[in-house]
């Protein structure tokens, strides 16, 4: 009984210093690399494929908490206008999160009383839909202050905040197998990766 208890206090302190870790480590590349790669003129982002990798593996609580997280980061290290980040990134870790994590059991309940299939959709489509998104969610609010500033919304802005979904959208897609494993979670359509019943042949 008090092994048992010990490995599962293991496991999550493991898995919450593997969160952590990763959730620095994107921070770091961003500010520290990611300026180094520019595709057409824009900086991919980190932050928002590690948010949404989270945000399917572990739900709606680590989504709002790295995404304050994120936001005071960046108001305090690039606050270019006072107080957006550290609104923008709660406030779309919060939307995300319900519209991409995975459903309560009393949700599933209530989809297959009213007839749905009742079930999670991939969380290989969940990913990288969530880091797009966020993207454009966080895309838009820049265009809106370009707007709200008196100056023209042009088709450069339009053709950035577009390249900035696309990338970081593939940049998604690129990082959620390898950190699905190292979290520890089958990077298998939930339907594919439970576990089928025996059926005998006989």
């Amino acid at each position: 009984m008090v092994r048992r208890k010990l490995r599962r206090m293991w496991r999550a302190a493991r898995r919450l210093f593997t969160v952590l870790l990763v959730v620095c480590l994107g921070y770091l590349v961003q500010v520290c690399v990611m300026p180094y790669f520019r595709v057409l003129g824009i900086t991919p982002s980190v932050m928002f494929p590690v948010m949404a990798i989270i945000t399917v593996c572990f739900g709606k609580l680590s989504a709002l908490w790295i995404g304050l997280f994120y936001g005071l980061l960046m108001e305090s290290m690039q606050a270019n206008v006072t107080l957006m980040n550290l609104l923008i990134y709660p406030v779309t870790a919060l939307l995300t999160c319900a519209l991409f994590s995975d459903k309560s059991q009393q949700q599933l309940e209530y989809e297959r009383g009213i007839g749905k299939a009742g079930r999670n959709a991939s969380p290989l489509i969940r990913t990288p839909a969530c880091a797009a998104v966020s993207t454009a969610v966080y895309e838009t609010v820049n265009v809106a202050y370009i707007y709200l500033r008196g100056a023209d919304i042009t088709g450069t802005n339009i053709f950035r905040a577009v390249v900035a979904v696309v990338i970081n959208t593939a940049l998604t897609v690129a990082l959620m197998l390898p950190l699905r494993k190292w979290f520890g979670f089958s990077n298998l359509p939930e339907e594919d990766a439970a576990p089928k019943p025996y059926v005998s042949k006989a």
